[in-house]
């Protein structure tokens, strides 16, 4: 196949317009990265785009319109929370995942009775689309798994011969895909981060956003296909949940911790390996600058895939805001291979898990207060977010699942009675739940037991006592030498 190279021009426009309605493949600029459209309500059109990006058919694509008022077309859903995001975030880097019209193929959406839809601020994007009169199919303009295209160029690279035409305009300046926000529940959950963080969109919308918890843990890594290794009826509401994304060539490895400790480390590796023989990039940005790690990660990627380099290394930044959305990529693109160097006393800041069930609400809420007068520590809170009854395994497992994968170093769980939901984050492999009532149990349960979440009871425990207990736990040592034989039994059982 021949594919055209064609500009921003109207007249250009105009023909890659065409080519999509004739159930063709254009390659597009958007603000976020390059996309590879299809007409989304054409099966046969939207099939070659899984056919050239090589891409597995359950994933679902995102639907790109021009016009606020196109949303009518695709979905039956409009509730007041979706109007105040449209108003707020479109055009712009923002999805919303929402039931889907029967005009809409399942194809389209990787299977599911829901579609994927955004508005994209990028005029050239809104252009074709407008040009077209159809709504596009576009995931990134890239073969499946390799880093998105953030210019033209990575798009010539990966696609040529493979689709009709490309369009070549500005480097894409988010550099990361667009937030993916699931509307379809009570509450609104990220299903991809993006630019647009949880913590923006709450603002939005006046109440709380929160992550779809797969983005909390550490998901294991298939050995043979590099996959996140899900269950085979898994059916992915957004693209990147299921499969491998963003691989560069290279080996990559990522250093988390103190960033002095990390920058030493990734010195005397890089020292290491050039004695070796080996060609090594390292991808270092500062904690101020996220946004520009963003923009320029995938394209950093690409170069060292042109440049032929051996190994990256990078130094990872804090998982908050827009850190967060870029280390997603980050670690999906090393395969989760991290090097923690997280050990007490670096010099790092805690990150405490904490979640609670409605009975243990108040409680955590207050030890949430206390807990930010220290400057040693981050909270990051898992929910409940009021005291309506919700149901404490769901809490007590997610808290656990967070600690479980590193993306907190401890955790801290309320219930009524802390029972209950320490028995739900006992059920994740790898997690010491203790229920501590005095401060003498918090001191040996971190002595003896290493517990590496702490359970307390919402309505048996006053404030002053949980504070007490909290402290006691986060500055008590693990004794170690035949307590460490015990803990490893327990972790393996």
């Amino acid at each position: 196949m021949e594919t055209k190279i064609l500009t921003t021009s109207e007249n250009d426009i105009k023909e890659a317009a065409e080519i999509l309605k004739s159930g063709g493949l254009v390659a597009f600029p958007t603000e976020t990265v390059y996309g590879l459209g299809a007409n989304a309500l054409d099966p046969e059109a939207v099939a070659k785009v899984y056919a050239a990006k090589g891409r597995p058919s359950d994933n679902p694509m995102i639907v790109h319109i021009s016009h606020k008022d196109d949303m009518a077309k695709l979905t039956d859903l409009m509730t007041s929370d979706m109007e105040k995001l449209m108003e707020a975030c479109w055009p712009g880097p923002l999805t919303m995942v929402v039931p889907a019209k029967d005009i809409i193929p399942r194809v389209t959406t990787g299977g599911l009775d829901t579609v994927a839809v955004r508005m994209p601020s990028s005029e050239t994007a809104r252009a074709l689309i407008s040009a077209c009169g159809l709504p596009i199919a576009a995931p990134s303009a890239n073969l499946s798994g390799h880093p998105s295209p953030t210019t033209a160029r990575h798009c010539m690279d990966d696609l040529m011969g493979r689709v009709e035409a490309i369009v070549c305009g500005d480097d894409c300046q988010v550099g990361i895909e667009s937030t993916v926000i699931d509307m379809t529940g009570e509450t609104p959950m990220i299903l991809r981060p993006g630019i647009l963080t949880a913590e923006k969109l709450s603002e939005i919308l006046g109440k709380k956003v929160v992550p779809d918890p797969a983005l909390l843990r550490r998901p294991e890594i298939s050995k043979t296909t590099g996959d996140p290794v899900t269950d085979a009826d898994f059916k992915p509401k957004s693209p990147g949940m299921k499969y491998k994304h963003y691989a560069p060539k290279a080996e990559m490895t990522i250093y988390r911790g103190d960033i002095n400790a990390v920058r030493e480390a990734i010195e005397a590796r890089c020292r290491e390996l050039v004695s070796q023989g080996k060609s090594v990039e390292v991808i270092d940005y500062s904690s101020d600058e996220p946004e520009k790690a963003a923009r320029e990660f995938f394209a950093r990627l690409r170069d060292c895939d042109k440049k032929g380099t051996d190994v990256i290394l990078a130094a990872a930044l804090k998982e908050s805001g827009v850190g967060f959305s870029v280390m997603n990529r980050m670690f999906k693109s090393a395969g989760y291979n991290i090097i923690d160097l997280n050990e007490k006393g670096s010099g790092r800041t805690m990150i405490i898990a904490i979640a609670s069930d409605h009975g243990g609400y108040a409680l955590k809420e207050e030890i949430k207060k206390h807990l930010a007068e220290r400057d040693d520590i981050e909270v990051m809170d898992l929910g409940t977010y009021s005291e309506e009854s919700v149901d404490y395994p769901v809490y007590g497992k997610l808290c656990g699942e967070t600690v479980a994968s590193g993306k907190a170093d401890l955790g801290i769980v309320c219930c009524g009675t802390g029972i209950g939901i320490s028995i739900a984050a006992n059920k994740v492999k790898g997690i010491r739940c203790g229920l501590c009532t005095s401060v003498e149990m918090a001191h040996l349960t971190k002595e003896h037991n290493n517990a590496n979440i702490l359970a307390l009871g919402g309505r048996t425990t006053e404030p002053e006592l949980a504070f007490a207990i909290v402290d006691e736990w986060l500055d008590t040592d693990f004794a170690g030498g035949r307590h460490k034989r015990r803990t490893d039994m327990l972790d393996e059982m």
